[in-house]
């Protein structure tokens, strides 16, 4: 007997029991289905976080003030970003970070809008991963006159304008009952980087809901943003570049240890240096950790699967123990009889792992888009699947196969 009659045999046996191979399966569907989308939707929400962090610039140091017991000369002034950038050894650019809120006008379309505002100046954009998709990012000049412009980002730009390439349009922004007219510059990907910086559930609930209520986020030059906001350039946080060649931790600790020495405030955790760079690496193991560790327990139902199918197939050898014994005495060799349980088995674990495949892609695509991010499902995982379920019905086939094929042919000839 060869392989294509084997299968034809298989096939017709699965049918003609289509409802008990249906429950037989149902260990192998549920335990591939569960594993695709764990790791699809882990791996998706791993690079979510990732590239979030990598927004903010993986190339860059953020020092931050403990805001919780930090008073108001304990914060970073605009005086040291530059002393930051000209004193500290090692630093090539620096940016602050002051955020602001408040309510935006689209000029062309007199639409509402939510803005949510970061002041920094020019060195930022070395820190972000991509540059201006259209326009420019503001100068060194414009940051110190003050100039009524702003970088937006590109799913603001789609959704408050309808289409991305937004440059030379303007926004009436206003905040604490100052209002200011803002000529877009460049669009650039920064609403992700917005709404973590945004340090407010809300606000980055809000630039991940699929709500009405449109959010625009923009890039303004700091001073400008203290003239909209009427408030202090009172910063929480800062950007720090390296130059080539020097240490980011060390960078960050300098940086730290200046903004002590001029605050005079020596608390060891007052003003911390975080490597962002690290971050992305601390949180890639974390999430590949974790979705590898849940990974595997979904993966235990492969195993109670497994135990199912071997049941199946010692019922099935014992309800085809006369088709056995007239086969062997006709001449049918172990091999071949134990060749045609294997293939059964392995057949309806495969056909099992096909229909969990397509649930598991489903499943990861479903819960996935209800935090509005990407699954990450790849050909290798789902090749992977597919043969992990074929080596379950290998595995869990031999002992029913082996059974049926030492049957004795009298044996088997003799019973009812």
């Amino acid at each position: 007997m060869n392989i294509s009659e084997s299968l034809k045999i298989a096939v017709k046996c699965i049918k003609a029991n289509w409802m008990r191979s249906l429950l037989t399966m149902l260990g192998i569907i549920i335990g591939i289905s569960s594993v695709i989308m764990i790791i699809g939707a882990g791996t998706g929400v791993r690079d979510y976080i990732v590239g979030l962090i990598e927004d903010m610039g993986s190339n860059a140091v953020m020092v931050s003030v403990d805001t919780t017991s930090a008073t108001d000369s304990d914060y970073i002034t605009l005086d040291d970003v530059e002393n930051i950038k000209n004193k500290v050894s090692g630093v090539d650019r620096c940016s602050p970070i002051l955020m602001g809120f408040g309510n935006a006008t689209i000029d062309k379309t007199a639409t509402e809008a939510t803005v949510m505002m970061i002041g920094v100046n020019s060195d930022v954009q070395f820190a972000l991963t991509d540059t201006c998709e259209y326009g420019r990012f503001f100068t060194d000049e414009e940051y110190e006159a003050n100039s009524p412009i702003a970088v937006i980002g590109s799913n603001s730009a789609d959704t408050a304008f309808g289409y991305r390439d937004v440059t030379n349009e303007s926004i009436t922004v206003s905040s604490s009952g100052k209002s200011m007219k803002i000529k877009i510059c460049g669009v650039a990907n920064i609403d992700s980087l917005a709404s973590s910086l945004g340090g407010s559930s809300s606000m980055s609930s809000l630039f991940s809901s699929s709500s009405d209520q449109i959010i625009i986020a923009l890039f303004v030059p700091c001073t400008t943003l203290t003239q909209i906001t009427g408030s202090d350039a009172q910063l929480s946080s800062v950007f720090v570049i390296a130059e080539d060649g020097y240490d980011y931790d060390a960078v960050g600790n300098a940086a730290v240890n200046y903004l002590k020495s001029a605050h005079g405030n020596y608390s060891s955790s007052m003003y911390t240096a975080q490597n962002m760079a690290t971050y992305v690496e601390i949180v890639d193991i974390i999430m590949s950790v974790l979705t590898a560790f849940i990974a595997c327990v979904g993966a235990i139902s492969l195993i109670v699967g497994g135990i199912g199918v071997m049941n199946i197939m010692l019922v099935s050898v014992t309800e085809r123990t006369r088709e056995i014994g007239i086969r062997k005495s006709l001449g049918a060799k172990t091999r071949v009889i134990t060749m045609q349980f294997l293939t059964e088995s392995v057949i309806l674990c495969l056909i099992g792992g096909v229909i969990g495949v397509a649930i598991g892609v489903g499943g990861a695509f479903a819960a996935c888009s209800i935090i509005d991010i990407s699954p990450n499902i790849t050909w290798w995982l789902i090749l992977l699947a597919l043969l992990f379920s074929s080596g379950v019905g290998l595995f869990f086939g031999i002992y029913p196969a082996r059974k049926a094929a030492q049957m004795s042919p009298i044996d088997a000839l003799r019973s009812e």
